[in-house]
């Protein structure tokens, strides 16, 4: 391990903006054996995460009755060290786990896997590390920050032969999955463009816990890019099995609040098929909106994530958006254990990315942008 690198991770777990990890086994019923996860990092994501697991209806849902969650119970809270370290402690000994102060220790040979869920500059270095350590990697998105981050994290996974698997969770939404099955099977025939916008508000700074990471560009990245086009860039691409291959992107600095880098991105999307997608993104809007249009040459779908409609018609769809998070750990799970790979591995996902990368030089330069 090289000094700088060292210095990066040590420092990154002995901060205020992550407290510890702790080894948790969870009893996974029905998948053979136990398996050893270990969260990386702390906030939100982990949070849902890990309260997949230790919830008992959602973890039913995952496994079936009878199944259980014997100890998943990290530490998320963004403290002290001394006070963070503290709760770690608690934990740890109320539920059998291990508390963890740097990526080297939790990289034991007892654990199976992890789930990086670090701010976003973090998670090449930490996977990649994870890999070369033996260990199968679920990390949340965006999968790294620039292309060549994707690449390298994918030859750590194709050396050590482990599963890398990328927090893609609208893959796993059952509206998604039925619209995809849809146009698979032809419902509105030839699909020719389809028509998308994500408006919201958003403000790190507002709200429970420290994310003003998330207004640094050199950590998060462009909040409207990487913080959620990571599932827009995504989603179209998926729906359609077609890759991007061409953009043309427009973007603008609208507010104070994000001064510096453009909160609003308009962008058209060229698909391998000839489809042509336009995507439309604001994080400095009120009120928001997500939903979506997807015309084909015999009829149009309309969605929000909470309803699918056929040429205006309520399409049934079982379940909702909170069968998201259980359906991707499960997939997970069970790649790590039975082999096969993930729907949204990291070789599926390193596309989204590059579709992102384009879409950023696209605006800065005004002109169209291949996608390699």
């Amino acid at each position: 391990m090289n000094d700088g690198l060292a210095r990066e991770r040590e420092g990154f777990f002995a901060s205020a903006k992550v407290v510890a990890s702790l080894t948790m086994l969870s009893r996974v019923l029905g998948l053979i054996r136990d398996m050893v996860i270990v969260p990386i990092g702390g906030g939100v994501l982990a949070d849902r995460f890990w309260t997949a697991f230790s919830v008992p209806n959602l973890f039913r849902r995952l496994f079936g009755e009878g199944a259980l969650a014997a100890a998943f119970v990290p530490v998320f809270t963004e403290v002290s060290e001394a006070d963070g370290w503290e709760r770690a402690r608690v934990a740890a000994e109320e539920f059998g786990g291990r508390a963890c102060t740097s990526l080297d220790d939790i990289l034991g040979d007892e654990v199976e896997a992890v789930h990086v869920c670090t701010p976003h500059n973090l998670h090449a270095d930490q996977v990649v590390a994870a890999l070369e350590a033996g260990k199968h990697v679920f990390v949340e998105k965006p999968m790294a920050l620039v292309v060549a981050d994707c690449d390298r994290m994918l030859a750590a996974a194709e050396a050590a032969h482990k599963v890398l698997m990328v927090g893609q969770v609208m893959r796993y939404f059952p509206v998604n999955i039925k619209v995809r099955q849809l146009i698979a099977e032809g419902a509105i025939g030839q699909v020719h463009h389809l028509m998308r916008r994500r408006y919201s508000y958003f403000n790190p700074s507002e709200g429970e816990g420290i994310r003003s990471w998330y207004m640094d560009p050199e950590v998060g990245g462009n909040a409207v890019l990487f913080a959620f086009g990571t599932h827009e860039y995504d989603i179209l691409p998926w729906y359609l099995q077609s890759p991007v291959v061409r953009v043309y992107a427009q973007g603008t600095e609208t507010t104070e609040l994000y001064r510096g880098q453009k909160d609003f991105y308009c962008a058209m999307l060229t698909h391998a098929n000839g489809a042509v997608s336009l995507l439309s993104q604001s994080i400095v809007c009120r009120p928001g909106a997500h939903d979506q249009f997807i015309v084909g040459s015999e009829g149009t779908l309309s969605m929000t994530n909470r309803e699918l409609n056929l040429n205006g018609e309520q399409v049934e769809v079982e379940g909702d958006t909170s069968d998201g998070m259980p359906n991707q750990i499960r997939e997970f799970v069970r790649c790590c254990l039975h082999g096969g790979e993930p729907d949204a591995s990291g070789r599926s996902v390193r596309h989204s990315m590059a579709v992102i990368e384009a879409v950023a030089l696209s605006a800065e330069r005004g002109e169209p942008v291949e996608v390699t």
